[in-house]
């Protein structure tokens, strides 16, 4: 974060953003929602961002990696934006229709997440490796989004344990699960064979589970050309936002996660 100069009441700041949302304001201005590196999730106009002249080009578009400088007032409910530069445009996802219904799925998610100015270096973190990721034609979108997931669970200190049963912390890759284990939203994790599940508790295929272990802790680009049957990539999608949702009613919000192919 740059802090360029006091301008009255307010402070002339620089930061790194994500652009989440776009909409028209005035006959050449917009108002976007950015996810920012040192400020979190802020409301911003743009005046004469529409006009002929505009000199800012992709930097403002939804899902660009752009430097920004604004006036930042507090308790302003929209700051002003004044300046963007591109810092990466991701093709490999706006140029195909199938990654980039994903990509809406990551940023609705940060949306649903955060509310207001509070930095979280950490959420911004996860977001940028995940657009990264997924901008890349070897990755497998469906996977990349379990990923993002986890991580923005662990992030967000939700609590699931995907390696251990959650009553007597056996290690669950040397236990017998048969071909389904059970998994517990309350409980934020799963039940081995040898332990009795609680009433909210789920049958998952095992091959799902094997799949989030395998991701998990995984550092982005590693493992995302995992090899997952659609039907397990459309279960751990499910079991990962039933938690979230369990935990935090906002996430429910995410409704493009139902418009991907895996649940069409």
């Amino acid at each position: 974060m740059t802090h360029i100069r006091n301008q009255g009441m307010a402070m002339i700041v620089k930061t790194d953003a994500i652009i989440l949302r776009s909409m028209k304001y005035g006959e050449t201005s917009k108002i976007l929602t950015l996810y920012t590196r040192d400020f979190g999730r802020m409301g911003v106009i743009v005046k004469g961002a529409r006009s002929a002249k505009s000199k800012f080009g992709a930097a403002l578009d939804i899902m660009s990696h752009s430097s920004v400088v604004m006036y930042k007032k507090e308790q302003r409910d929209l700051q002003l934006l004044t300046q963007a530069d591109l810092i990466r445009q991701y093709r490999g996802i706006i140029d195909h229709a199938d990654r980039l219904m994903y990509g809406f799925v990551l940023l609705d998610y940060i949306s649903a997440t955060v509310h207001g100015e509070e930095a979280h270096a950490e959420l911004y973190t996860v977001l940028e490796q995940a657009l990264s990721t997924l901008d890349s034609s070897d990755t497998t979108p469906a996977v990349v989004l379990l990923q993002y997931l986890l991580r923005l669970i662990h992030a967000l200190g939700l609590g699931l344990d995907v390696r251990h049963c959650v009553h007597c912390r056996a290690d669950l890759s040397h236990v017998d699960l048969q071909n389904q284990v059970t998994f517990s939203d309350s409980q934020g994790g799963f039940f081995c064979g040898s332990c009795r599940p609680c009433t909210d508790s789920n049958h998952v295929r095992r091959e799902t589970l094997e799949a989030l272990r395998a991701l998990d802790g995984q550092p982005p680009m590693h493992r995302t050309t995992l090899q997952i049957t659609t039907h397990s990539a459309k279960e751990g999608l499910q079991l990962l936002q039933g938690h979230c949702a369990f935990h935090m009613p906002e996430m429910r919000q995410v409704k493009s996660l139902h418009l991907l192919d895996l649940f069409s």
